[in-house]
């Protein structure tokens, strides 16, 4: 009796492995397994123990004002700004509401009341972001870009598509889940950072996926800190030929593109205007890279020719300047996100913006 129990638990325990695995809507609600990220982006792909850090939980540091004057705040973002590192209880503001870069949202702006923008991207991605006008809060003056009708048929299609990849993930895609399940726990960890050691000590080996810095005390995302000089320059004939093919802070970026680029922000700005806000601003994180190791390639230093361009007209949000007089202050160890520091220096600035009398 006791055999069969034990094989029926057994069988069971292997049952709800496969299918949490097999299920992205099982696996996220659970709510079993270990965060994937608690020790940073960079440590989950690397698994070297020097640059192992749990990840920060920073304190709120401002309240929702009730001060009538105080200002609605908007925020296109990416990482740097998702719910889990700033909200809306972090700004001295009457109302927040934000839209990631990669989905749109309509919103409804009162302009009886002192509405501000803030485009916030991260410099890795800021070419991906500003290669068209931004579209990403949609108003009735600023409405959605009516996309061509579809078939029935090319509607079904996608339909289609969608259930199929929902219902038969792929290989890939279970292999990474049931990996987190069954090995993502501390025990499991100890013996990931033995291989990693030992591939970074005897054969100077460490992830694809990421980059260490010349005197390495510092570990880099590889998409930013791409150091080959396989890239030359590209100087783009239309806005199609924009080069958005690499994020590293090392790839060549001309004077037409950063003309481009400036001229996409200054339309971005022009359209929200319009459409009832009182003040677009523009905020660019830099790279970690950037601060950290800027001469571990040749840097494009597009954050600074972008905000000291002379055809401008949007006002910015920089955190440059400082990150790079405490470049270690600023960034965690383990991950490609700012500190608590970083980030509450950021907030002050925007703070300020916010309860600053028009």
């Amino acid at each position: 009796m006791l055999s069969k129990v034990v094989k029926y638990i057994i069988l069971f325990i292997a049952i709800f492995l496969w299918l949490q695995a097999y299920s992205p809507l099982i696996y996220k609600s659970s709510g079993l397994f270990e965060d994937d990220y608690r020790y940073g982006d960079l440590y989950r792909l690397s698994y070297l123990p020097q640059f192992k850090q749990r990840a920060e939980h920073c304190k709120t540091i401002r309240l929702k004002s009730e001060n009538p004057q105080s200002a609605n705040l908007y925020i296109i973002g990416d990482s740097f700004t998702e719910a889990e590192r700033v909200n809306g209880q972090d700004f001295f503001a009457k109302n927040y509401d934000y839209v990631h870069w990669a989905k749109q949202k309509k919103i409804d702006i009162d302009t009886t009341q002192r509405n501000i923008l803030i485009l916030e991207t991260v410099e890795r991605t800021f070419k991906d972001h500003f290669t068209n006008e931004v579209n990403n809060f949609t108003t009735a003056e600023n409405p959605k870009p009516e996309e061509p009708q579809k078939s029935w048929k090319q509607r079904f299609l996608v339909q289609e598509k969608k259930i199929i990849s929902y219902i038969f993930p792929s290989n890939e895609e279970i292999e990474q889940r049931l990996e987190h399940t069954l090995f993502n726990y501390d025990f499991f960890l100890w013996f990931r950072e033995l291989k990693s050691t030992i591939n970074y000590t005897f054969f100077d080996r460490v992830e694809k996926k990421v980059v260490l810095s010349t005197d390495n005390s510092h570990l880099f995302y590889f998409e930013e800190a791409d150091s080959t000089d396989s890239h030359s320059a590209f100087y783009p004939v239309s806005n199609e030929e924009i080069s958005t093919d690499s994020h590293s802070a090392f790839y060549p970026v001309s004077n037409e593109e950063i003309e481009h680029y400036v001229n996409q922000i200054n339309g971005s700005r022009e359209k929200y205007l319009k459409a009832g806000f009182d003040e677009v601003y523009l905020s660019i994180i830099p790279n970690k890279v950037s601060i950290l190791d800027p001469n571990l390639g040749k840097y494009n230093h597009l954050i600074e020719r972008i905000q000291r361009n002379p055809n401008l007209k949007t006002p910015i949000i920089s955190v440059l300047g400082e990150f790079k007089t405490s470049p270690t202050k600023y960034y965690l160890i383990s991950d490609t996100h700012w500190t608590c520091e970083g980030r509450d220096l950021w907030l002050n600035k925007v703070n300020n913006i916010l309860t600053k009398i028009p």
